[in-house]
């Protein structure tokens, strides 16, 4: 067999096993570009406060949001971003769900409570991540990027326009359907096939990313001390003495040191994408700070970690670029249909030589019998 059959062969089958899967992911993929807008369009009520001349104390906050739920641990907190967000208290839950509760920074009154997972954009979130199957799902997810990285490549490499570019990007639109899918799916395959290539990519590496503390030594959860934490206020006060500049975004408690408590902060003149690198370590029980970071321009992993996500998320390029994320996530989608209709349509001429190979070598037959 030769190597372009070959490759035409395991093109199709990869294609076939792992359609339905590429697709899933990428339509999930395609409505996480917008996650943070889509979410708070479809739950004003909880995201959006009416501004006002004065806030709460954070303590406040956060008594407001744990009267309800004292006996779950503390996950996160996300800061307001602007004078119109409310506090989004992270609570941890059994089989690693979380508690969200809304709270106004201006009246310290609870705006609602959510589980995570089970809001729209949580359950898009985890199908997109891990296909509702945690770690083997997210095993899954990366073999699948996998996979899609070798379609896009192996489709490139297989488009018959490198012959004649004027034919290899012509959609004859109004030709039987059979040449008409085929046009499509050519074309189609070869304009997006950067976008494929960088999100399957990117997405692969970003599964390793987060498969990779699994192969670290595993560190023991140390007891809390039988003891009340400072107040939260108290140790903001103390992480913005050590770091003055820049903004509160998260308020970070770790599960396996009780005592420890990050602050993460975004710099006025940061160049790390999406995330905020810089961090005051504290212990909440004593108010002495263990570590001050300051990052205000990515380097080496942090770097990487960016870009990665840059490319897999389309925030490169703003809005712009994240309307065409948007766009060519619908594009496997397309692919797999019109590769489908290319596959069956194969078959049906495979089908006919056949049946007419068949028919020819019987007449044949039927005529050297006679003759002798």
């Amino acid at each position: 067999m030769k190597a372009r059959q070959l490759m035409v062969r395991a093109h199709g089958l990869i294609g076939i096993l792992m359609g339905l899967f590429i697709i899933v992911v990428s339509l999930t993929g395609s409505a996480i570009v917008f996650q943070a807008e889509l979410d708070t369009f479809l739950n004003r009520s909880l995201f959006q406060v009416t501004p006002q001349n004065q806030v709460v104390s954070v303590d406040t906050v956060l008594d407001s949001a744990r009267s309800a739920h004292s006996e779950l641990p503390l996950s996160f907190i996300q800061v307001p971003k602007t004078s119109d967000a409310s506090y989004i208290i992270n609570q941890q839950l059994p089989h690693e769900q979380r508690l969200q509760t809304f709270v106004d920074p201006y009246t310290g009154n609870v705006l609602g409570s959510r589980v995570w997972e089970r809001s729209l954009i949580g359950f898009i979130y985890a199908v997109h991540h891990n296909l509702l199957a945690g770690l083997t799902g997210q095993i899954v997810v990366g073999v699948v990027g996998l996979g899609l990285l070798f379609i896009a490549i192996s489709g490139t490499m297989l488009w018959t326009g490198w012959r004649k570019l004027a034919i290899g990007f012509k959609i004859r639109w109004n030709a039987p359907s059979a040449l008409l899918n085929y046009d499509l799916h050519n074309v189609g395959g070869l304009l997006s096939t950067v976008f494929l290539v960088t999100v399957a990519a990117t997405g692969v590496a970003i599964v390793a990313l987060h498969l990779l503390p699994m192969l670290a030594p595993s560190v023991a959860t140390k007891t809390a001390p039988n003891q009340p934490t400072l107040a939260l206020s108290y140790l903001i006060e103390k992480a913005n003495a050590a770091m003055p500049e820049g903004k509160i975004t998260t308020i970070e408690f770790s599960a396996q040191d009780p005592e420890l408590l990050t602050i993460r902060k975004k710099l006025p003149t940061q160049d790390t994408g999406r995330f905020d690198f810089s961090t005051v370590e504290l212990n909440q029980y004593s108010g002495a700070v263990i570590a001050s970071t300051k990052v205000a321009k990515a380097e080496g992993l942090h770097k990487l970690m960016t870009t990665i996500a840059t490319l897999h998320f389309g925030t490169f390029g703003h809005l712009p670029t994240r309307f065409l994320y948007l766009f060519l996530g619908l594009m496997p989608t397309i692919l797999f249909i019109t590769g489908l209709a290319n596959l069956q349509h194969h078959r049906l001429i495979e089908n006919r030589r056949e049946v007419a190979l068949n028919l020819a070598q019987s007449v044949e037959s039927s005529v050297n019998s006679h003759s002798d």
